[in-house]
């Protein structure tokens, strides 16, 4: 297992570039706020590129300058939602979401932020990828987008759901099938 590598990006191809995420329209806020960065210099807000085994998969080697190149570890409120996600979900009624509470606690470590979502333009309108996984060696690698683009953030509900079908994939969750798929676990676990 160790020679192979998987790349799952929300079931799309990378190159193809769908999304995991639903279309929908981003309309920019016009709000005048004073700016204030409470996060500068912080270690989530300092990304770094992927690792070159890992760029080679993202096509980072290639397009280096893709959002999904770009890796930071988690906030401490990302961090604590998902762990508490993980938790709430070991305690969940329905044996699937449980085994994914047990998943997303026993990957937490592997979970990284990549700061906006991918954005593909297609025939079917703008397509977000907000999430991907992908399996280096023997470890899968979680990823979860921060924003939107520049101007949208994501909610924590939001990166929890990201999470939820992301991590579904680390124990066997296709995107589409007979079986559950990581859609499934995104919305039925949530």
């Amino acid at each position: 297992m160790h020679s192979r590598l998987r790349f799952i990006f929300g079931g799309c191809l990378l190159l193809v570039a769908a999304a995991c995420a639903p279309n929908r329209a981003v309309t920019p806020s016009y709000q005048t706020v004073t700016s204030v960065n409470i996060t500068a210099g912080r270690a989530f807000d300092n990304y770094e590129p992927v690792p070159q085994e890992a760029a080679a998969i993202l096509g980072c080697d290639k397009a280096p300058n893709l959002p999904i190149c770009l890796v930071t570890i988690p906030s401490s409120e990302e961090d604590s939602a998902f762990r508490s996600e993980g938790a709430r979900l070991r305690e969940h009624g329905e044996a699937k979401c449980r085994e994914l509470g047990e998943a997303i606690l026993a990957n937490s470590e592997r979970v990284k932020m990549y700061p906006k979502a991918l954005v593909v333009e297609s025939g079917n309108g703008r397509l977000y990828g907000v999430g991907h996984t992908y399996e280096l060696g023997d470890s899968w690698m979680i990823r979860v987008a921060r924003r939107i683009d520049d101007l949208n953030d994501r909610s924590l509900e939001e990166k929890k759901r990201t999470l939820r079908h992301e991590m579904s994939h680390t124990i066997g969750a296709q995107e589409s099938g007979s079986a559950w798929t990581a859609e499934d676990y995104a919305v039925r676990c949530g």
